[in-house]
């Protein structure tokens, strides 16, 4: 199964690009991403509601890399988030009945995942400010169209991250990294808009003081 290590740069952008989009999103608002009518997904739906099994194999192509990078972003351990990715497109499956014909797929299935993954660190013990080179990615035969750290500047800001205290750091990531709006979030968390926005305020200022020279460099 694909593991996507989504956190801040990608293949197709340079280090700066990331830390601008990064930055602006500290600032102010990120861009949303959006959810776009799919029709074959709608068909695919109805399928599999219909008895048809085979049709699930869409929606699975279709959201796996994004599931899998929340799971990731959350739980921040490759292995974890693949199980979890797996467990949600089973649950899923499992109560296709209860989806409401229309409504996209993507949100249902975030929101599975993303109240699994929490499930996993709420049951966790122990400290999880782990360095980034202990979380061994699963191998894969398209590593290089995945978002990946990569150098300092990704380095650091990952870190960043991972130094804020538990809520903030999933928000940040669910906002910042996976550009999810706060109403979004809010539906996969289970909190209130006000507690997210709440958390993301605090994450961004401790973000801003943290990577403070990064922000100078790039206003220069």
């Amino acid at each position: 199964m694909a593991v996507a290590i989504g956190v801040l740069e990608s293949a197709e952008n340079g280090p700066f690009s990331s830390l601008q989009r990064l930055m602006f999103a500290v600032q102010s608002k990120s861009a949303g991403h959006g959810v776009g009518n799919d029709p074959v997904e709608a068909g695919a739906i109805a399928a599999v509601k219909g008895g048809d099994n085979r049709s699930y194999d869409y929606l699975v192509s279709k959201y796996m890399k994004r599931v899998v990078s929340i799971a990731w972003g959350i739980v921040r351990n490759a292995h974890d988030a693949e199980d979890l990715a797996q467990e949600a497109f089973v649950k899923a499956f499992q109560t296709i009945g209860r989806f409401k014909t229309g409504e996209p797929f993507g949100p249902w299935i975030y929101r599975i995942v993303t109240n699994l993954a929490l499930d996993v660190v709420k049951r966790r013990q122990r400290f999880r400010h782990e360095e980034l080179s202990d979380a061994q990615p699963a191998e894969r035969r398209d590593r290089a169209d995945l978002p990946a750290v990569t150098g300092e500047l990704g380095r650091r800001i990952d870190e960043a991250i991972e130094s804020l205290p538990e809520m903030q750091r999933i928000v940040a990531r669910l906002y910042l990294v996976e550009q999810f709006d706060h109403a979004e979030i809010a539906v996969m968390t289970g909190l209130s808009e006000g507690t997210i926005r709440s958390h993301l305020s605090l994450a961004r200022g401790k973000l801003k003081t943290r990577l403070a020279d990064l922000y100078e460099d790039a206003h220069e």
